[in-house]
């Protein structure tokens, strides 16, 4: 089943309500092709990103999950992809069930990256699980 960008938009809407660590997301599909997007005011002041650099972030977005990948048949299948920058956390979950990846941008002093992963995915599954049936 592909996900609609309407899917992804009520996603995208969704996680950023849920939780007020996560400043800004994206919902992409599986070639890196951005489906929704959406941030909180405090990224848009944070953080200045143009357009140019932001049309880049599904094609970044894959590539990083290739790499990690590479090491799939020794540590397993990657849960998510957290780096550490000066002034956030960027996440990228992959949600192979669903065809996507959501890409997260958190406030610094998030400590539970694992809580967010999980109602992340929770949230995707139920908004797709109920949409289709």
């Amino acid at each position: 089943m592909a996900v609609t960008s309407g899917d992804a938009e009520t996603i995208a809407d969704d996680i950023l309500s849920s939780n007020n660590e996560i400043l800004g997301i994206s919902i992409m599909d599986m070639r890196g092709n951005i489906l929704a997007a959406n941030s909180k005011e405090s990224f848009k002041e944070a953080f200045a990103v143009s357009r140019d650099r932001a049309k880049y972030g599904g094609t970044l977005a894959v590539a990083a999950l290739a790499v990690v990948n590479e090491t799939r048949n020794i540590f397993g299948a990657a849960k998510a992809i957290i780096t550490i920058h000066e002034n956030c956390k960027l996440m990228l979950l992959p949600v192979p069930t669903h065809q996507l990846l959501v890409g997260l941008v958190l406030q610094r002093s998030v400590n539970t990256e694992d809580e967010i992963a999980n109602k992340v995915e929770r949230l995707v599954a139920h908004t797709l699980d109920h949409n289709y049936l």
